[in-house]
């Protein structure tokens, strides 16, 4: 369709055509003084949680800097929101989870992403009420596996950016941020390290210790998320060259965020 001033700039097949161009005229709103802030999020300012005829939904802003705008505007490159927008259909395509992308809103420069409410604990909050604490590991090297296995990598795999929810009386992990998200077709090794190597430096935080995660927990799940990356038990030799990779980037990243006062996360 032509886009006009009262349309979304992306608007799901589920999504009602009146209640788009309603949110498209009404998501400055969003972030007013009424904004609903989501809970454990770290970009307070730019998420909102939002009552709506489908449900609550989460509203992502997007505001580029003028030089970035330009870009947008020609289509240059795309906007995070609409890049976050066709990776969520992926993932969803591929069976992966993650909440259902409904529109991109707004304008080149400033864009809204939104998607379905989802509710769920936060790997740590998960973890702390666990009788056995070795599900959680078994949860994320299976999800990370999976994620691998359709041909995505992340860069920015931290606690934060993952929710596990029940699921058909299991659990689920649930991936609730995709800026670091990419589709690669084949996800090489060191790559498959590097993204494992941020999820390290999540596993050294404050966070994680008060919910009872254990020196021998990383070099675990590392193991297990070979066994199933691989569908085979790993070489000794190289599980000890993975767990070196990911321990050596995740202490530089450590050292960095001391560095410059910044939390460890």
């Amino acid at each position: 369709m032509t886009r006009g001033v009262d349309e979304p700039w992306i608007a799901a097949a589920s999504l009602p055509d009146e209640l788009a161009r309603s949110w498209a005229r009404a998501w400055p709103d969003w972030f007013g003084p009424a904004r609903v802030p989501l809970p454990r999020a770290s970009e307070k300012h730019m998420l909102a949680w939002v009552a709506t005829p489908l449900g609550p939904v989460v509203a992502k802003r997007e505001t580029a800097r003028s030089w970035k705008r330009s870009l947008l505007a020609f289509r240059t490159r795309p906007a995070r929101c609409v890049r976050a927008f066709r990776l969520a259909a992926a993932l969803r395509a591929c069976g992966l989870a993650t909440p259902e992308p409904l529109a991109v809103l707004g304008r080149p420069g400033e864009m809204v992403l939104v998607t379905r409410y989802v509710e769920g604990l936060g790997p740590w909050e998960l973890m702390a009420g666990l009788e056995r604490r070795e599900l959680l590991l078994e949860l994320l090297a299976e999800g990370l596996a999976r994620l691998h296995g359709a041909g995505f990598r992340h860069r920015d795999l931290k606690a934060s950016n993952m929710l596990v929810r029940p699921a058909r009386g299991e659990h689920e992990l649930v991936w609730t941020d995709l800026d670091g998200l990419a589709r690669r077709g084949t996800v090489e090794p060191h790559v498959r390290a590097r993204d494992l190597a941020r999820l390290c430096t999540s596993f050294a935080s404050a966070e994680a210790r008060a919910a009872g995660v254990r020196g021998d927990h990383w070099p675990a799940l590392v193991r297990l998320y070979l066994e199933r990356a691989l569908a085979c038990p790993p070489a000794e030799d190289e599980l000890d060259r993975f767990l070196t990779r990911t321990r050596t980037w995740s202490d530089r990243n450590i050292r960095r965020h001391l560095a410059t006062d910044r939390p460890v996360r």
